[in-house]
């Protein structure tokens, strides 16, 4: 019974190639998770960072320039001159964003600024004003923390369940909120927890939300109360003041002896 009529031996080889043939390999939710667990498990390159840019890079432009209100005298540093094309583009930049900034488009309002003392918030969503309040964060070396929050409102932009989304969630977990990161954000152990593991659960556009909370109340109320008394933010409220008494005395007009 081993062998078949006319002597010939069954060939099962060709019925297991058969077999797995018609199989198909099928992808489970599961399979995912694992595929995001070992990319967020991978170290971030040192070139990666350079390469998460967001609608928001005006904002880090604006504050590396001149955030600095019209009519007042700045301070400036003498820089080592370079020659090349690269830095004749940088210099032609430059030069664009300058007059991009005295436009009244960017430049704030006397309103505007001082709806900032009250509504931190209204700070972030300006984007002359979160230059400025960026700019002061360099100064003290925590300006990862706006850093993030922008990249987390652009996040929020983005569809769920698309490869792009993912992959900016997981560039965005292992620059800012994975311990020891290039630059990594001042979480309590639930929230980094919590966020890695929305982030394993499928990267919804909301994956970030509870830290991009954290982060904001953070710098709200540490940081934010010290920008208010920081130069930067008095000389551009002092120059209201100037124009203001300026304008007034203009408007009075000479006065006549009788």
């Amino acid at each position: 019974m081993d062998k078949l009529v006319g002597g010939e031996e069954p060939n099962n080889n060709n019925n297991n190639n058969n077999e797995k043939k018609g199989k198909k390999k099928t992808t489970t939710a599961a399979d995912n998770k694992m595929d995001v667990r070992r990319k967020i498990s991978v170290p971030l390159p040192a070139s990666t960072s350079k390469r998460i840019v967001h609608k928001w890079a005006s904002v880090r432009e604006m504050e590396s320039l001149n955030v600095s209100p019209p009519n007042t005298t700045t301070t400036t540093t003498t820089q080592p001159t370079t020659s090349g094309p690269i830095s004749k583009t940088l210099s032609y930049l430059r030069n664009k964003m300058d007059s991009a900034l005295s436009t009244s488009s960017l430049y704030p309002s006397k309103e505007e600024v001082r709806l900032w003392e009250r509504n931190f918030e209204a700070l972030l969503n300006s984007k002359y004003g979160c230059a400025l309040f960026r700019q002061f964060l360099k100064k003290e070396f925590s300006d990862e923390n706006v850093d993030f929050w922008l990249e987390c409102e652009d996040f929020k932009k983005m569809k769920d369940g698309k490869k792009g989304t993912t992959q900016k969630a997981i560039e965005i977990y292992r620059e800012y909120v994975v311990e020891h990161s290039p630059k990594e954000v001042n979480l309590d152990s639930d929230t980094r927890a919590a966020t890695k593991a929305a982030l394993e659960n499928g990267c919804r556009t909301d994956t970030f939300s509870l830290a991009q909370n954290r982060v904001e109340q953070l710098m709200a109320k540490d940081s934010y109360r010290r920008f208010l008394r920081d130069r930067l933010f008095l000389d551009l409220i002092e120059s209201f003041e100037s124009d203001s008494q300026g304008a007034s005395t203009s408007s009075e007009g000479p006065s006549t002896s009788k």
